[in-house]
């Protein structure tokens, strides 16, 4: 009898242990997976950065919109990561490197939600976006993207949070092809290049 209990106990540990291992398996798998994916995301924005450092308008014409829009936005974060004052510094740049930059975050954001970029943005981000964005005139997209800003401007007492309408505007933006959009603000980076 102490002998099958003995096995028993033996088994029991070895599920154990091979359970931990399994867990631990999967989240190294997942760790490195992420670990791999930042560092090619890193190498993509500094090529990108590279490319785009010293481009005149007509290179900036024929990029590629998302490829542009990124590499343009990591110079301007390299140039004001370690300023002492980052927003006055941003103030202070070309506006097109601050539509290129404000740009960056809010399609990279507003890719899983377009609440996600209002909600994590603070000025003077989100008033740059909302210049950049406005020149668009896409209203299929604007109606979506002012009705956000508005609810979820701190500034803004006139208009409560209302998460199922945030929600139902996130779902309606999500339907919506982004690459047009992506092109024209392109377009107006590129026209208020000093170049253009």
């Amino acid at each position: 009898m102490e002998q099958t209990l003995a096995w028993i106990g033996i088994g029991a540990i070895l599920i154990v242990f091979l359970v931990v291992f399994v867990i631990a398996s999967k989240r190294f798998s997942k760790r490195a997976k992420m670990k791999k994916e930042f560092y090619a995301k890193a190498d993509r924005q500094r090529a990108n950065m590279l490319k785009y450092k010293d481009a005149d308008a007509d290179v900036l014409r024929s990029a590629p919109a998302a490829e542009m829009i990124e590499g343009l936005a990591a110079g301007v974060q390299e140039e004001i990561a370690d300023c002492a004052a980052p927003n006055a510094a941003f103030r202070e740049l070309p506006l097109w490197r601050r539509y290129a930059y404000a740009a960056y975050y809010f399609f990279s954001d507003s890719e899983i939600k377009l609440s996600g970029f209002f909600r994590n943005s603070g000025e003077p981000l989100l008033s740059t976006a909302m210049e950049c964005l406005e020149k668009t005139g896409m209203e299929e997209y604007l109606s979506l993207i002012r009705k956000e800003y508005e609810m979820l401007d701190d500034d803004n007492d006139a208009v409560s949070v209302e998460e199922t309408k945030i929600a139902a505007w996130d779902a309606d933006f999500a339907r919506l092809d982004r690459e047009p959009l992506r092109q024209r603000v392109k377009e107006i980076i590129t026209q208020a290049h000093p170049g253009a």
